[in-house]
């Protein structure tokens, strides 16, 4: 090809590039993303992603997890003279500690027009959230830091001058093309405002500093002010933006584009979406365009297309692919599903729904647990002369199952005994003590007579009157007094007696008055350990039985209990925090559940309780406002709040944690009523939780 010849197709690539969005070939705003492509580059007002470092630096303050994102695109392909126009695209966003101290983002944009020209942008931004987190309508302001490099490549019009007249000199370097390169530094700025939940208004100015770009002489980048408002539903958007371009002869281009996006979630198969948009402007702008995107768990895959209508029409349009990366879950995401777990933690399962015939199976078997454990630490209390505590565990019991007449009969005796023998524990050496200890003992079993001459040979040796008052009780029972009442058969020595084994946590029978049979106590040569086990299974299961039943202060006392037995036990913990968090005493319960978040070794379990301490941790923070900023409520839930709940239901689903999973689901739900996608996902959640028992 000619020296003119090249030169003349240089100009005219970079004149047909110009075309398409009508300012100056340098730098020009052809956009990055393949979503924003798809809708047109209506997208000042949504900037919700990693891409706002390159399009509103502002909307970086609403991201509160790491993001990555690269795109890849051919511009203006299918030219005449066969120019291949590339565009690249990297970018990372940091959020700063969760979002709350705002978010650091870095993105390089890298352009070339085959080997002829090169231009290359680093972005250095930071945008944050600019009033408090307690407003109802929030505004974020960005700030973006560029460096920009552009220069030539080595070309047969560098080494062949042009006169001003058009003459070309062969083999004269042209002093302005010759090896040019020229850098810069340029900013832009930001602002994003939520006038209400579903509205976002955006302004974005670029070359805030109007860098000078030329090869030689003068030539700065002029301001160019972007306006852009959304409407946001779950799952769909509504943008428009008003652009005011700087032209490269000072005038002011003015640019309107308008776009629709529609995400279409799924439980199984991910999200899927798709948008479409439409621009309108100065010098013959005109543009249509439409795009794609899947998205699962947290990668996203986005394609855009867009088509000159207007000015160059013998393009066969721009092509943009791009991956998004998500890492973790965001903390608005965490506060809202921590708040529902932990309300669900203390609150029961819907009757009828397989958590609560879980629940009430998991009760009934904590309850016959719960008895016989309490029984035999009555028994071992008994045998150590503590009637007063024996009655305590025996009340208990009872509490647990009210129409066990025969569980109903012991503790009526276990109360006597308490009445007038609280604890005789320093006495059981001395022989008026032990005979004592024996006659009681033998009344709890229901052998009366026996026990009636035990307490008449205690107070032979030492009267008192608590035995005066027991033996009184007898007398009236057997019908005459101790020294009428005939002796029992002789029979030779036996053990101590244990009333433990006579109570079965079964349906009551049907006699109030029926025998309790006896059995050989092991308690005498109990160990502390064992002892100690005893008393710590009995207390666990009283604690269960309460924590079902929501007796909430026990179940801080007994759990307590539970804890100075076994510092490590994390199920004692966990029924602590539920109990605070239900009693409205969160400090309490965010430490007990810290404490819990210590000891649990499983993975899963951990993820969980960390998103409890998330919002419990949120909750302190807003109760710890002022009462003005306490006051402020939010007029109603906000569609990313729902979007973010769903996406962490299909998570929960995915990772086979069904009962969370229908509990974001349902919030959801309560949040929108008619919110379809989530209605249909709750609906086949629970079907598949009939089927597996709701077991997980």
């Amino acid at each position: 090809m000619a020296p003119k010849a090249s030169r003349a197709v240089f100009a005219a690539v970079l004149a047909a590039f110009a075309a398409v969005t009508p300012a100056r070939a340098a730098y020009e705003d052809v956009g990055v993303g393949a979503r924003v492509t798809g809708m047109s580059g209506a997208y000042t007002a949504v900037a919700d992603d990693v891409y706002s470092v390159y399009y509103n630096p502002a909307g970086l303050g609403t991201l509160e997890r790491k993001e990555f994102g690269t795109t890849y695109s051919r511009l203006l392909t299918g030219l005449s003279d066969g120019s291949n126009l590339q565009n690249s695209f990297l970018s990372y966003a940091q959020p700063l500690d969760g979002g709350r101290n705002g978010t650091l983002g870095v993105a390089w944009n890298y352009f070339t027009l085959d080997s002829l020209y090169r231009e290359s942008s680093l972005f250095a931004s930071y945008g944050r959230r600019l009033t408090r987190e307690d407003r109802p309508d929030p505004l974020f302001g960005g700030l973006t830091i560029k460096y920009l490099s552009r220069s030539l490549g080595g070309t047969s019009a560098a080494a062949n001058s042009i006169s001003n007249t058009g003459v070309v000199t062969p083999g004269l370097a042209d002093p302005v093309l010759q090896g040019a390169s020229r850098s810069n530094i340029d900013a832009d700025l930001g602002l994003l405002y939520r006038p209400r939940p579903r509205w976002n208004l955006g302004l974005q100015v670029q070359h805030l500093l109007q860098p000078n770009v030329a090869f030689t002489g003068t030539d700065t980048l002029g301001r160019n002010y972007k306006l852009g408002a959304a409407y946001r539903t779950p799952f769909t958007t509504l943008s428009t933006d008003l652009d005011f371009m700087s032209a490269p002869d000072g005038s002011t281009d003015k640019d309107l584009s308008v776009a629709a996006e529609k995400w279409l979630p799924t439980l199984l198969y991910g999200s899927f979406a798709v948008r479409g948009g439409l621009a309108y402007g100065s010098r013959d702008y005109r543009q249509i365009s439409m795009g794609v995107s899947y998205k699962i768990r947290r990668l996203q895959f986005d394609y855009g297309f867009a088509l000159p209508i207007g000015g160059l029409t013998a393009s066969n349009g721009s092509h943009r692919i791009g991956l998004t990366w998500r890492f973790g879950a965001p903390r608005a995401e965490e506060a809202l599903l921590g708040e529902m777990l932990l309300e669900n933690l203390s609150t029961p399962a819907p009757i009828g729904s397989p958590e609560f015939n879980k629940q009430a199976s998991e009760l009934v078997a904590y309850k016959r647990k719960a008895v016989d454990a309490l029984m035999r630490d009555a028994d071992a209390e008994a045998q150590l002369g503590r009637f007063g505590l024996a009655h305590e565990r025996s009340r208990q019991a009872a509490s647990l199952a009210p129409r066990d007449a025969v569980l109903a009969e012991l503790d009526e005796r276990y109360r006597t005994a308490a009445a007038y023998f609280p604890d005789i524990s320093a006495t059981l050496r001395e022989p008026a003590g032990a005979a004592t200890e024996d006659g009681v003992m033998k009344f709890i079993a229901g052998r009366d007579r026996e026990a009636l001459a035990s307490l008449d040979n205690a107070r032979s040796l030492a009267p008192t009157a608590g035995l005066e008052g027991m033996i009184r009780i007898l007398e009236a029972k057997l019908g005459g007094p101790a020294a009428q009442v005939p002796a029992p058969p002789a029979v030779s020595p036996a053990p101590a007696v244990s009333t433990a084994a006579a109570v079965s946590p079964v349906p009551a029978v049907s006699t109030t008055t029926a025998a309790v049979v006896p059995a050989v106590s092991t308690a005498a040569a109990e160990s502390p350990e064992e002892a100690a086990r005893r008393i710590l299974e009995a207390t666990s299961a009283l604690m269960e039985v309460s924590f079902f039943q929501q007796e909430w202060p026990k179940v801080v006392s007994l759990a307590e209990q539970v804890i100075a037995l076994d510092p490590s036990n994390v199920t004692a913990y966990k029924r602590l925090a539920g109990a605070y968090h239900a009693m409205n005493r969160p400090a309490e319960a965010l430490k007990a559940l810290k404490a819990a978040y210590a000891l649990e070794p499983d993975p899963g379990e951990r993820d969980r309780l960390k998103a409890y301490i998330a919002a419990l941790e949120g909750l302190l923070a807003k109760r710890a406002r002022p009462a003005q900023a306490e006051r402020a409520q939010r007029p109603e839930t906000s569609p990313q709040d729902i979007e973010r709940l769903y996406e962490a239901g299909v998570e929960l689903y995915a990772q086979g944690r069904l009962i969370e999973a229908r509990e974001a689901f349902r919030r959801c739900l309560k949040m929108d009523p008619k919110y379809v996608p989530a209605e249909r996902a709750f609906q086949r959640v629970q079907a598949e939780m009939m089927q597996t028992g709701g077991s997980r």
